[in-house]
Order: structure tokens, then sequence, then C-alpha cells
């Protein structure tokens, strides 16, 4: 084999190991939402996704937050400073409201459907 075919033959089989990560990726991105912490308020406050799904939050804020079910069970981030992040995922169907444990005017509502 020439070393002219030996590198665009390596050089394809990197172009298509690379595609099929991309759209891995893309894949992966759409079963992960973010949740943004800010100016003390979840953004978005309502969020539906679907069971098997991810939420992220990350906290932007200034104060210190967390992730907290009403029902105590589902959701409980530990402290989360300026740049921490919580994460779940939901393996099952359900409405599950929360709020911060600090600031409990925040609140939020991740609604799973099948």
């Amino acid at each position: 084999m020439t070393r002219t075919l030996l590198v665009l033959l390596v050089g394809s089989v990197a172009l298509m190991s690379l595609s099929a990560f991309a759209a891995d990726a893309k894949q992966d991105d759409a079963k992960v939402h973010k949740v943004t912490i800010k100016n003390l308020k979840y953004d978005p406050a309502t969020l539906s996704i679907k069971a098997g799904e991810t939420v992220v939050w990350v906290n932007k804020d200034d104060n210190n937050h967390t992730v907290t079910s009403d029902d105590g069970d589902t959701l409980k981030s530990d402290n989360l400073g300026s740049g921490d992040t919580y994460r779940c995922t939901f393996p099952k169907s359900g409405k599950f409201k929360y709020h911060c444990k600090y600031h409990p005017r925040m609140k939020g509502t991740v609604t799973v459907a099948d």
C-alpha cells in the first residue's frame, strides 16, 4: 500500500469515527435539559421531559441554593454555590415540584411523560 493511500485510509476512518461520535453526542444532548438558577429563580421554572431524560441545574447566582423536592424524596441536592451543578435523571413519569430550601419562594416543576 502506498503511503498516500494509507494516509487517505486512516483519515477516512478517523472522519467516520468523528461523525459517529458527533451523532451520539447529539442524541445525548437531546436527553439532557438545563435549568439555570439566577436572580433567585429557576429558569425555566416549568419543564416537560420524557422518562429517562436528565435535568441539570446550574447555579449562576451569587447566592447558595438547593434543588429540593416538595415531597422530600426525588430531588435532594447538596448546597449549590455559584457555578455548582446538580443532575437528576427521571426514570418514570410524574410531576415533581421542587424549591430552594434557603429561598422557599423559589419554585419549579419537572413534568415527566412516558
